[in-house]
């Protein structure tokens, strides 16, 4: 019944910003929101008919749909509050678009909560029978990573870790020694949570199952993390701490409670705005120097800006979808489906050189939406990334018919994901990979393409079924 309800809105929705051409004013911006504010209360106060799932704040939903919040209507909240004006261009590419963009926005994340609610369990709980699969040792996977791990500091520009995201770029073998750790990392973690759930070693605090996973894999996540923060980059910070806890969650199956997961998520958001904060100052300055400026600053706590703004930042990545729709099919055609062919494909190793072949441009604007969105705002020659949206990444391909369609799909994914996580014993290894590499990303893909994580996936499952085939270090339970 709600599916039927959500399904007439975003059809209500649709003809509305049809017929109705007027600029936005804080009638209509009120209207919206109220719209928005019911649509995410009669989501959440319905009831859940899967008990392992009633009272768990650490699910997918519950980060994409944060992210999905955040990134395409905060700073709506803040136009009726007075903190922006409509006429602050870093977002609102065009006035007069203001409307359609938030009526988009608003329709993708009705198909999100439609794709949810429509995903049905179509497979048989595991609990009540015998796990028949081997546990697998690591040490291989875990020398691969002590090597690429070395390789990396081998490789590393000082000038990088000391401040220098978002100024130098790194080049071809230090992205790719980045994704290897990162693959390893999440590959073994993901095999050691498979091998305690088939020895039936679940009953862990989460202390003891960080120090149960071992030298080699912390000390790499750790000394990765202080490159990474030192250089300004924050959004390792996240992805990690989310890895360790899918992955306790997932073996243990334990709930984290509303209260906790509220506290969690705003003390992270508090964090990251302090090292941002800290990123911004002089570069003469050493990292410790830029740390206690930010904690003395106060501008963390600032509230004229953002009545959020702990994830203003985030919220910034509402310009894309404004980009999309004010430049596409009026002075571009849709690109029909190729940014996601593309995202796809990039988890077969130099497929890149056949896409040459497949499409007739193929510059660097037409790289992915984010490059896309660049060009649009920077022309042929940007001096740094604009980013991009999961709906503008849909609707760059299809318009408005490839977010409900997209959106559609990254609901029924992320539903599919978080029943496998908790409902399952030991779900088979593509949906272990693929619920965990998901949930590590869900807050952002809402800033980002919903197939970017894909690439991991695959690589994870390639890494693991070669442990299983070639390091001949099957455990017998």
């Amino acid at each position: 019944m709600l599916r039927i309800f959500y399904c007439a809105l975003a059809l209500c929705l649709f003809i509305y910003i049809e017929v109705d051409e007027t600029e936005i004013n804080n009638n209509s911006l009120s209207f919206l929101l109220i719209i928005l504010g019911i649509v995410n209360v009669t989501f959440f106060m319905r009831k859940e008919h899967e008990i392992k799932l009633r009272s768990q704040f650490f699910k997918h939903s519950t980060f994409a749909i944060v992210g999905l919040l955040i990134v395409n209507f905060q700073y709506y909240v803040d136009i009726l509050l007075g903190n922006v004006s409509k006429d602050y261009d870093f977002v609102f590419v065009n006035e007069n678009l203001i409307k359609r963009t938030f009526v988009v926005a608003l329709v993708g994340l009705i198909m999100f909560f439609v794709g949810y609610l429509s995903f049905r369990k179509s497979v048989r709980s595991d609990e009540n029978h015998n796990i028949t699969e081997f546990a697998y040792k690591t040490h291989l996977l875990e020398v691969m990573l002590i090597v690429i791990l070395l390789l990396f500091f081998a490789n590393l520009d000082l000038a990088y870790v000391f401040g220098g995201y978002g100024e130098i770029d790194l080049d071809s073998t230090m992205n790719y020694l980045t994704v290897f750790i990162n693959v390893l990392v999440t590959a073994i973690i993901i095999q050691k949570s498979r091998n305690y759930i088939i020895e039936k070693r679940t009953g862990l605090s989460l202390h003891k199952y960080i120090q149960k996973l071992g030298f080699s894999v912390n000390v790499t996540v750790l000394l990765y993390l202080c490159v990474v923060v030192l250089s300004g980059d924050r959004g390792p910070i996240i992805s990690y701490s989310l890895l360790y806890l899918a992955a306790y969650y997932f073996t243990t199956k334990r709930k984290l409670a509303l209260r906790n997961g509220i506290i969690l998520l705003f003390g992270g958001a508090t964090l990251i705005a302090i090292l941002g904060i800290a990123r911004q100052q002089g570069s003469s300055l050493s990292f410790g120097e830029k740390l206690k400026i930010a904690f003395e600053s106060e501008d963390h706590l600032r509230l004229e800006d953002s009545f959020l703004p702990q994830t203003q930042e985030l919220a910034g990545s509402a310009k894309p979808l404004h980009h999309a729709i004010d430049y596409i099919p009026e002075r571009h055609d849709y690109l029909y489906g190729r940014f996601q062919f593309q995202q796809i494909s990039a988890a077969i190793p130099f497929f890149s050189i056949i896409n040459n072949f497949i499409f007739q441009d193929n510059s660097k604007k037409y790289a992915g939406s984010a490059s896309f969105v660049t060009w649009i705002f920077q022309g042929d020659h940007p001096t740094y990334g604009n980013g991009t949206s999961v709906i503008a990444d849909f609707y760059f391909d299809f318009g408005l018919f490839g977010v409900v369609l997209g959106m559609f799909m990254f609901g029924y994914l992320m539903r599919f994901a978080e029943m496998e996580m908790y409902t399952r014993v030991l779900p088979n290894l593509f949906s272990t990979v693929f619920f965990i590499v998901y949930i590590t990303a869900a807050v952002y893909i809402a800033r980002s393409s919903f197939f970017f994580e894909f690439r991991s996936v695959i690589w994870i499952i390639v890494v693991l079924k070669l442990n299983t085939q070639f390091s001949n270090n099957r455990i017998l339970c």
